[in-house]
């Protein structure tokens, strides 16, 4: 009995192992059509449907996965990568130097303790919050309350260079160093961890997403997304039906993109 345990135990250990260290290829599914004038920069996803920001038009578009629009928000100035959390959609306006929340119905401003010059992508994880502050050349990384600056304008490891987008991910900072063409990690301390993507010929890394095998970088002027493992090693190249992109997104087992340069979002699915 206890023999046959061990074995069972072993064989669940095993494939779970093989489960974590999975790594899908992805392949193209599908166009999404948007309307004609809309040119789609952010994505995220609010249960069965999606909101984009289309910063040519000062306006955001609630769409159904068909592309039809069933909601919008406007006079919004420019913006920019949104973040969706908790019921609330968060959105960096450009050319106020303003964030805003939207929850059933209502606008309020984000209670932030910094103030950020040109905002241009944010993540909300509970209370922790952190904000690409583009024209400073930095990220505020406010924690119940607390602000902590990660980064400063320059070129050199642990410096940043118009920062378009950021991300959370468990104790560390992910920065899309958009004009330094390369991604950074940091801990919640600022210190500089890891470079990724500069090797990989990355023209303007304007987004970053995760999920659970690793996480997608769209390389805006090469018109590609770079899929990574969560050691920062690269795995797969997409380029089939995409146009300048600047926003990608998971869920479950499908991969959007956003093709600024046209009115469509690109769905990718395991091959």
């Amino acid at each position: 009995m206890n023999k046959f345990l061990l074995v069972f135990v072993f064989s669940l250990l095993l494939f779970s192992c093989k489960e974590d260290k999975e790594v899908k290829e992805w392949a193209f599914k599908s166009k999404i059509e948007l309307p004609e004038i809309a040119r789609p920069l952010a994505l995220v996803k609010t249960g069965d449907d999606f909101w984009f920001s289309d910063p040519e038009q000062f306006r955001l578009l609630k769409i159904d996965r068909s592309g039809k629009v069933l909601d919008s928000i406007v006079d919004i100035k420019r913006p920019m990568n949104i973040d969706f959390n908790k019921g609330k959609l968060y959105v960096p306006e450009f050319l106020t130097d303003s964030i805003w929340v939207f929850e059933d119905g209502k606008k309020s401003s984000l209670s932030l303790n910094a103030k950020p010059e040109a905002p241009a992508g944010l993540n909300v994880k509970g209370d922790t919050i952190a904000v690409a502050d583009f024209y400073n050349h930095r990220v505020i990384l406010q924690i119940k309350g607390q602000v902590t600056f990660i980064g400063k304008e320059g070129h050199d490891n642990g410096e940043l260079y118009y920062p378009i987008d950021v991300k959370i991910k468990g104790d560390k900072v992910y920065v899309a160093d958009a004009y330094n063409n390369r991604i950074q990690v940091f801990d919640f301390d600022g210190k500089a961890l890891n470079v990724i993507g500069k090797a990989d010929g990355l023209n303007v890394a304007s987004a970053i997403a995760f999920n659970k095998n690793g996480f997608a970088v769209t390389d805006q002027e090469n018109s590609r997304v770079l899929i990574y493992d969560l050691d920062g090693t690269l795995q797969q190249t997409l380029t089939a039906n995409i146009n300048y992109p600047t926003d990608v997104l998971f869920d479950d087992n499908k991969l959007y993109i956003t093709n600024f340069k046209e009115n469509s979002i690109t769905l990718y699915t395991p091959k």
